[in-house]
């Protein structure tokens, strides 16, 4: 088995390399980065302005000239890399990745599947990641990213985690992966299904995938066939966990109208898209002592200055 050391010499430093492996490339190093701070191949590729084979290309280099198994150990290494004494953001997050299942470690974790993709886009397989996890680009640099907590730094995880309780926020977690195995399998779907939506439409002229083509047509139709399915599974999911909703005061009704319009987003944007705000026509079907939950940022901005000015009560 290889111990630490091992695994730092197979990835080495960015610029340092390690005993026994050359210096990664700027470029793999950037591809790294991007991935350990939770992005896809395919979000990859857009933020570097290259295509998703060339992403693909330089995961498999590394796979081959490093005895690297597979993307998530390639990232687990990467991530316990040394830093060679750099100071690293305050928001950083500063957990090794990807996550392990039953991670519990950060107050503010919340556990939700990413959908690795191959060169021909074919789902890989998934890991975990936490909802909160955003790519940020390093302070006074152009090409250094970094793996960011949405909420902030250890301090406002603490008081967001405080906001709206460490016990209610594990159980919402336990959920979460609940949910995020149920998801797995129709998101693998719909993306091979969209795979090929775009291949006809490309054999159309470029035609949108509602265009003429008969093959187009079909694929539509079974997409939105899956979607039925999964939701349709995700309400008796759901339906079985009333018990915990109820005392996670999540509505059910709420519960599956978030997932509906996750699923929609999807289908019409893909997995690329950033975190998005829950609409307040929704958030309010929540009552008040969970609405926090769903925005973290605000909630740790209005407790801040409280405690600046010595609002908070003991």
């Amino acid at each position: 088995m290889r111990d630490r050391a091992g695994e730092s010499g197979a990835l080495g430093a960015a610029n340092g390399g390690g005993a026994g492996s050359p210096r990664l490339t700027p470029r793999q190093a950037q591809i790294l980065e991007l991935a350990a701070a939770g992005l896809s191949d395919k979000e990859i590729a857009r933020r570097l302005h290259v295509t998703h084979r060339t992403v693909r290309t330089h995961f498999e280099k590394l796979f081959l000239e490093r005895g690297i198994r597979n993307r998530a150990q390639a990232i687990a290494i990467w991530s316990r890399r040394p830093t060679q004494g750099r100071a690293r953001p305050a928001d950083e997050c500063p957990y090794p990745k990807p996550f392990p299942p039953g991670f519990a470690e950060c107050p503010a974790y919340q556990a939700t599947q990413m959908i690795t993709l191959d060169i021909s886009h074919r789902p890989l397989g998934a890991v975990w990641t936490c909802r909160h996890l955003e790519s940020r680009l390093m302070p006074n640099t152009d090409y250094r990213w970094y793996g960011a907590c949405a909420i902030g730094d250890a301090e406002a995880r603490r008081l967001w985690s405080k906001s709206v309780g460490p016990v209610r926020l594990h159980e919402i977690s336990q959920l979460r992966q609940e949910v995020s195995a149920l998801s797995g399998p129709y998101v693998q779907r719909l993306i091979e299904l969209k795979s090929e939506q775009e291949q006809a439409a490309a054999e159309h002229g470029g035609s949108t995938p509602g265009g003429n083509g008969q093959r187009a047509r079909a694929l539509a139709r079974q997409i939105e066939g899956v979607v039925d399915e999964f939701m349709t599974e995700m309400t008796r999911l759901l339906q079985a966990r009333q018990a915990v909703l109820d005392e996670l005061h999540l509505p059910l009704r709420a519960c599956l109208q978030l997932v509906r319009i996750a699923i929609d987003r999807f289908v019409e944007q893909g997995l690329a898209e950033p975190e998005w705000e829950v609409p307040d026509d929704v958030l309010s079907l929540f009552p008040d002592d969970i609405r926090s939950y769903f925005r973290p940022r605000r909630v740790v901005e209005a407790e801040r200055p409280a405690r600046e000015t010595g609002g908070e009560t003991a």
